[in-house]
């Protein structure tokens, strides 16, 4: 979270008004003058202890030259625009794979004469200009820092560079119990936070259950590849240990006679597999799909890639869909972090 930045005028003094006290003279300065880099990126720019709607509105608007108005519609979203009507683009990703999407009438491009005035006095507008202040204000706008965003990024991308909080929690994941070996925890420290929960112990509390189906998804960027796979809840031992059922290969879905409640163990290509963490489940549903080389795999929180899929208590749904009608109930990491937060 950025630094907190305050507008507030100081008070004047007392005697601010005295007609004893000379008045000091504000000193023009002639824009052309300032530095357009000092205004739009450093922390300390006058643009951060403004109230940008005092810059930014319909009166300002109206003093700016026409080329200057050309110039920044370009910069406004077709939602600022008087009769803005939402087109059909063939290489939207919402639009790319349906069939029945028909081509609307292309609006007018956007100019100054169509600008819709209220967009100015828009909460949205707002939040997002005075969002900008904040970046201006913590440094995000700098050369220095985009160079740092820049680096990291590549390194995400090529798999040279992993988020620490990212490495943390695999670790903690990944991690033997030593609750023999651990001093007792005092009765101020009872209550545990949700990296101390195991997926056995969600398993003994019924927070997941036999009959749920485990979705998994992955995207792989430095191969451009996502991984999805539906894994059944089989059974649970008495220790925590759960029994899957999953498709080998790069099959999704489980095949319809799984979806049922009471499915029998199938045989090939339905495989079997015994887990006791959710790294452990997801390294085995990666080696059966066979694409993805454990070298290009990184060491993420797999508690994120996991959501639960069940019937509701009430009624079981039909069993028309690939999951047999269930619902979706939250990834692992919302129903570990909800059932440390209620013990």
């Amino acid at each position: 979270m950025p630094p907190r930045r305050s507008t507030r005028q100081h008070p004047p003094s007392p005697d601010a008004s005295s007609s004893s006290r000379p008045k000091r003279k504000i000193e023009y300065q002639d824009p052309s003058t300032n530095n357009i880099d000092e205004l739009l990126k450093h922390p300390k720019s006058i643009l951060t202890n403004i109230d940008i709607s005092e810059l930014i509105n319909a009166s300002i608007w109206e003093i700016l030259s026409a080329d200057c108005r050309e110039r920044l519609v370009k910069l406004l979203p077709p939602t600022a625009f008087i009769g803005y009507t939402p087109t059909y683009d063939a290489h939207h990703p919402s639009q790319s794979d349906s069939t029945d999407a028909m081509d609307v009438d292309t609006v007018k491009e956007p100019s100054a004469d169509t600008l819709d005035a209220s967009v100015f006095t828009d909460s949205h507008f707002l939040a997002a200009a005075r969002t900008f202040q904040d970046h201006i204000y913590s440094g995000w706008l700098t050369d220095s820092h985009k160079e740092k965003v820049r680096k990291y990024e590549d390194g995400i991308r090529d798999g040279t560079l992993a988020a620490p909080w990212k490495d943390e929690e695999w670790e903690r994941d990944n991690a033997e119990d030593n609750d023999s070996t651990a001093p007792a925890a005092s009765s101020s420290a009872s209550r545990k936070s949700a990296l101390d929960v195991r997926l056995n112990e969600l398993a003994k509390n019924s927070v997941i259950r036999v009959g749920d189906i485990i979705a998994y998804k992955r995207a792989f960027t430095a191969i451009n590849l996502v991984v999805e796979k539906d894994v059944l809840i089989y059974d649970i031992k008495s220790k925590g240990t759960i029994t899957v059922l999953l498709e080998s290969g790069v099959t999704q879905h489980l095949p319809a006679h799984l979806l049922q409640p009471g499915p029998t163990d199938a045989g090939a290509p339905t495989q079997s597999m015994e887990v006791t963490t959710p790294s452990m489940l997801e390294t085995g549903i990666l080696d059966l799909d066979g694409r993805v080389e454990r070298s290009r795999r990184p060491n993420g929180n797999a508690w994120k890639c996991f959501t639960i899929w069940r019937w509701r208590d009430d009624t079981l749904s039909g069993f028309d869909d690939n999951r047999g009608g269930r619902e979706n109930h939250g990834t692992l990491y919302y129903l570990r972090q909800s059932y440390a937060s209620d013990r």
